[in-house]
Parts: structure tokens; sequence; C-alpha cells
């Protein structure tokens, strides 16, 4: 039973560390063609040397060390991902400079859709392109209803992906900069956060989204709470985004000027609340 159990364990450790090394060897040699053809071979030479050392530990029975090998694998695979990533995101930075973010898209007309999910997957994360360009160009191209379907589960999954990398991950790094009494104010100030002001700026491009997840993943915002808030943010930033130039052309207005002055009408509301808030709270005494 032992030795089953050991060989399908084998079976599926080789199975595993095949595909990754297949996938790896795909994108260092198909999608990376900017890569010197000498670190192209020193990823392969680190490749073939993990699976030799799979047929060694395989041959002498000692099968428990393959889960080193994959750790390995999954280490290399991750710097490569990093890699095809900054590869990436630099040729549509160049891209977007040149021909503007409506060019990008259609230049590849067959992939735009994806392209876009990507981008604004990407954005929140590691692409400093802020909604305002991408949004548009892409209504202008695909239609505003088409751009705000891939606008908003895009951003909200990289939203989503950034909130619970610092909530899990992020706690754990920024103690080794932060000491433990600065971080816990910080965490009080967070959690003292009305919603309304959560939604102000995810709304209004005060900061830029990455910092409202990182702050709200260390802080004390609920993961529910906070999605709820994100959701309903980024459908109506996404929304109105994608219908700006509908808008504009109607009141031969810019996409930036219209944000200006949606943005200058939230403040002011929000500022009406802030105070009703306070007016309320002083006659019920607190």
């Amino acid at each position: 039973m032992f030795t089953h159990r050991e060989k399908r364990f084998e079976a599926q450790e080789m199975i595993l560390h095949l595909f990754i090394s297949i996938v790896s060897i795909y994108i260092v040699f198909f999608q990376l063609p900017t890569v010197l053809p000498i670190f192209k071979m020193i990823y392969l030479s680190a490749l073939l040397m993990v699976l030799a050392a799979d047929g060694v530990f395989i041959m002498t029975k000692r099968a428990h060390l393959l889960k080193i090998n994959r750790m390995i694998l999954f280490y290399l695979g991750a710097v490569l991902l990093l890699v095809l990533a900054i590869f990436y995101v630099t040729k549509i930075m160049v891209f977007t400079d040149a021909y503007g973010f409506e060019g990008l898209l259609k230049e590849h007309l067959q992939t735009a859709k994806y392209i876009f999910f990507f981008i604004s997957f990407a954005q929140p994360i590691l692409l400093p392109i802020p909604e305002a360009v991408t949004i548009p160009g892409a209504s202008a191209v695909f239609g505003p209803a088409v751009a705000a379907v891939i606008a908003f589960p895009g951003t909200l999954l990289g939203i989503s992906a950034m909130f619970f990398a610092a909530r899990y991950g992020g706690r754990k790094f920024l103690s080794k900069f932060i000491k433990d009494e600065q971080l816990e104010k910080y965490q009080q100030y967070v959690s003292k956060n009305d919603t309304l002001i959560m939604y102000l700026l995810f709304i209004i491009p005060i900061l830029p989204d990455e910092i409202i997840c990182v702050g709200a993943g260390i802080g004390q915002v609920a993961p529910k709470r906070f999605l709820l808030i994100a959701s309903i943010s980024k459908f109506f930033t996404a929304t109105l985004l994608a219908y700006s130039v509908e808008l504009a052309e109607g009141l031969s207005l810019t996409a930036p000027e219209i944000m200006f002055g949606f943005s200058v009408i939230v403040l002011f509301l929000f500022g009406i609340s802030v105070i009703t808030k306070k007016l309320l709270n002083k006659e019920r005494g607190l």
C-alpha cells in the first residue's frame, strides 16, 4: 500500500515538474524575445538540473526530496512571471506613450478585449495608467457598454487581489519597516474611517487604488465590507468613464473635465454629509 502511494506521489510530482518546466520554456523562448540568449540558456540549464535531480531522487528511493525541487521550480516560475509582467507592462507603457491607449487596442484588435481586461486587472496592482485614460479609450474602440462590462470585473479582481495580498502578506512585510506602535495607530485610523470616506477615495482619484487596498488590507476593514464598497464604487466609476466619451461629445467637454466636474460635485456632497452628521451628533449630545 505504501509502495503504491509512493509511486503515485512520484508520478504526480514528475507530471507537475514537467508541466512547469514546459510552460517556463515556452515563456522564455517565445514570449520574451528581448531576453539575451545567455540568460535563456542559464534558465534552461537550471530547469534541466532540477529535472535531472528528480531522476536521481527517484532512482535512489528518496522521493520525499522531490518536494524541494517543486519549491525550486515554483521560485523559478515566480521569477519568470515577474520578468514577463515587467516586459509587457513596459511594452504597454511605451506603446501607450507613442500611440495612445486607443491606438494600442486598435493595433491588437483581435485580442483587444483580453488586453483591456488584463490592464484593468493590473491597474490596482502595478500599472501606473489611470482609469480616466484606459476606460474612455476602450469605450471609443468597443463602445461604452462593452468597455464598462470588461473594466468593472477586471478592476474589481485586481483590487481584491491587492487587498488580500496586503491582508495576509503585507503585515509581516510592513513590520520590518514600521514599528508596532506606528502600525497600531495606523490600524486605528483606518478602522475609524467612515464608509463614505472609502467610497470617496475609490471614486475620486485622490489616492491610487493600490494604496487604498493596502491600507484597508493591513487595517481592520472587514473583507465583505471592503469588497461591497469597492464593487459599488468601481461599478459607478467604470460606467461613468465608459459613457464619458458620449457625454463629452454632447457637452463639448473632454473626459478629464467631466471627471473633474463630477469630483467637485462629490466633494460638495461629501462636505454637506459631514456637516449634517456633526450637527446631528451635536443635537444628540454625542
